[in-house]
């Protein structure tokens, strides 16, 4: 009985800790980050519907390199980098009401990390949360081939689960 009981308050323990880490996410202060595309985004894409999204990108993100292996040129992103994507319902909403955030942080030592990327979804009001499911990358994943977001990636290279090509 006594050991039951052990493993039980083990499990949740374990289940409290993780929880509370998700919540204690520190959202950045990405406001003054650069625009990896400077429009407002408005095209309906899965994950996000009908809505207008501003994306920014930690410098860090903008540090990683094209890499060319033979004939294949390839995206990896440095650990570290961090996309926050601003959603809004409406287009004058934009800049004016605090958005819903989506956010991507590259952290490949996270042993819970979907190919190397933890994202997370931070509501007006509310803690971000940390997405476990594959929701995310689910739909990620299609960047790294021929898509019709932004500019198409043409040539079907890996982008290391972004659409938009930040790397140079």
């Amino acid at each position: 009985m006594k050991k039951t009981v052990l493993i039980f308050v083990s499990v949740l323990f374990t289940f409290v800790s993780c929880k509370d880490k998700m919540n204690q996410f520190a959202v950045p202060d990405y406001k003054s980050w650069k625009r990896p595309v400077a429009e407002i985004l408005d095209t309906p894409i899965p994950g996000h519907g009908e809505s207008y999204r501003v994306i920014y990108a930690n410098d860090i993100a903008f540090q990683s390199k094209i890499i060319r292996d033979g004939n294949t040129r390839r995206v990896f992103m440095n650990d570290g980098s961090v996309i926050v994507k601003e959603v809004y319902k409406k287009r004058e909403d934009v800049g004016y009401k605090v958005p819903g955030l989506f956010i991507m942080k590259k952290d490949i030592k996270y042993p819970e990390a979907l190919n190397g990327w933890v994202y997370y979804m931070k509501k007006p009001g509310e803690p971000a949360m940390e997405i476990k499911w594959r929701m995310c990358v689910g739909c990620h994943e299609a960047a790294n081939e021929k898509h019709p977001y932004f500019d198409g990636n043409k040539e079907g290279m890996f982008r290391d689960y972004l659409f938009v090509n930040i790397a140079r």
